[in-house]
Formats: structure tokens, C-alpha cells, sequence
């Protein structure tokens, strides 16, 4: 049995199947073997040929329904599973594996009703119907099992929306780090520019200063040095632009951080999808 479900889940389509294909198969994967119950059902009191006709079509066709709604679903699950959380991935593993024993299923079914139908009795259109009937009950199990994949965990829905507002709230974050980044960036200038002035005020204030201690002392006054004094308005510039530079420096690298976080989760969900 576990050749059997490696050979199908092992088998590749030649072409790409479209995202969220499976929901609409699977509908008429339940649909189709429910109407060939009730065609059996009423073809042992009416006894029509043309009835078991038509429900031996309908399950030939359901044949090819389910294979196309597995292979709808392995694509589906792909791109989900990422996503899902460590429960929701396990339910993900069971409804993969029970889906390639319904395909398998369908496909015994068509074939006894092949031979069931060669015998022409009411006990074995009866023993087919009750055959029927428990595969439609295995099938509306596997739905109900889907349907729980999309709504308590959130298949294909609930962690994209997720996955949005969290790219969303990144952006954000980027765009009040780049404003902060701005902000600073206006200030360390203008401290950089009061400190290229402070300077040059400070070398022409020195010399008149000097001036009248001079002609009241009358003493010998060493001359001025050309590298002027650092005073308080020059320290607290420099400090200014230090402090400037650090919080830049900090600002860039909470930005630099966000980006790449946001370039990870957008990269992922592109690979996912």
C-alpha cells in the first residue's frame, strides 16, 4: 500500500496547475458519487438500464475528478503548508494521505460497478449501493477534514492576511526610522556648521582683548597662538555633533534591520506562493 501512495504522490504534471484550484474540484468530487448513490438507490425498485448508464458515467468521470482535485490539492498545500502551524501541518499530511486512498477508492469503485452491473440482480445492485454509500460517507469525512484545514488553521487565508499586515507594519516602522534618520541628519549638519564658526569668532575677539592690558601694564605680553581656546559654545558643538552622529549611526542600523527583515518575509512569501 505504501508503493501505491508513494507512485501517486511521486507522479508530476507536465504543465503548472492555477492556485486555489482544488476548492471548486472537490465540490464536484463529492457531488458526483452522492447522485450516483441515488441513481443506485432508485435504480433497484425502477430497474432502468439507462439509469445504471448513466451512474456508471458519472463515476467514470468522478474518476478523473478526484485525480485532478488531488493534484489541485498537493499544489495548494504546497504553498500553504509554510504557513500552517504544527498542527495544522499534521492535519495537512492526514487529509493529503486519506485523499490518495479516496482517489484509489474511486477508482475500485467504478470497477465494481462495472462488474456488478454485469449481473443484473437486485441483491448485487443492493450490495453496489451499500458499497456506494460508505464511500460517500469516507468522502464527506475528507471534505469536513478540508474544511477545517481553511477555517481552523487557516489554509491559504488567514496566514497571507497575516503575512500582509505584518509587511505592512514593517513598512511603517521603515518610514518613522527614515524620518528620525532625516531629522537627525538636519541637526548634525547644523551643529557641524556652528562648530566650523566658532573658531574664526574666537581668533578675532583675541586680539582686542589683548589691546588695553597691554597699554595700561605696559609689560611684555607673550604673542597670541593662532590654535584658539577651546571654549564651552565649542565643546558643547562638538558634543552635539558626536551625539548626532551616534544616534545617525543607530537610526541607519534599526533601518538597515527592518529592511532586510521586511525583504526576508516578502521573498518567502513570493517562494511560498
Amino acid at each position: 500500500m505504501d508503493q501505491l501512495v508513494h507512485l501517486l504522490d511521486g507522479i508530476k504534471l507536465p504543465f503548472h496547475l492555477p492556485l486555489l484550484m482544488h476548492p471548486p474540484l472537490v465540490h464536484f468530487a463529492i457531488a458526483l458519487p452522492i447522485i450516483a448513490l441515488l441513481l443506485e438507490i432508485s435504480n433497484i425498485f425502477i430497474k432502468r438500464r439507462c439509469i445504471g448508464v448513466i451512474s456508471s458515467l458519472l463515476l467514470l468521470l468522478a474518476v478523473f475528478v478526484y485525480l485532478g482535485a488531488f493534484f489541485a490539492g498537493k499544489n495548494d498545500g504546497s504553498h500553504a503548508f509554510d504557513l500552517l502551524s504544527d498542527a495544522g501541518q499534521a492535519e495537512l499530511k492526514e487529509h493529503k494521505l486519506f485523499g490518495i486512498y479516496l482517489v484509489y477508492g474511486i477508482g475500485v469503485v467504478f470497477i465494481l460497478k462495472l462488474i456488478f452491473a454485469s449481473i443484473n440482480k437486485t441483491l448485487a445492485k443492493a450490495i453496489f449501493a451499500l458499497i456506494l454509500a460508505i464511500f460517500v460517507a469516507l468522502a464527506l469525512k475528507q471534505g469536513k477534514d478540508g474544511g477545517e484545514l481553511v477555517y481552523k488553521y487557516g489554509a491559504n487565508v488567514a496566514p497571507v492576511a497575516a503575512m500582509d499586515d505584518k509587511i505592512m507594519n514593517l513598512e511603517d516602522k521603515v518610514d518613522t526610522l527614515q524620518s528620525d534618520l532625516d531629522s537627525c541628519t538636519t541637526k548634525l549638519q547644523k551643529a557641524q556648521s556652528a562648530a566650523a564658526q566658532t573658531p574664526a569668532s574666537t581668533q578675532e575677539e583675541a586680539p582686542a582683548t589683548q589691546a588695553p592690558e597691554q597699554n595700561q601694564t605696559q609689560t611684555p605680553v607673550t604673542q597670541p597662538s593662532n590654535e584658539p581656546k577651546p571654549t564651552p559654545e565649542s565643546n558643547s558643538s562638538e558634543a552635539t555633533s558626536q551625539n548626532a552622529s551616534s544616534t545617525q549611526q543607530t537610526i541607519k542600523e534599526k533601518a538597515t534591520q527592518v529592511l532586510e527583515q521586511i525583504k526576508q518575509n516578502v521573498e518567502g512569501n513570493v517562494s511560498a506562493q
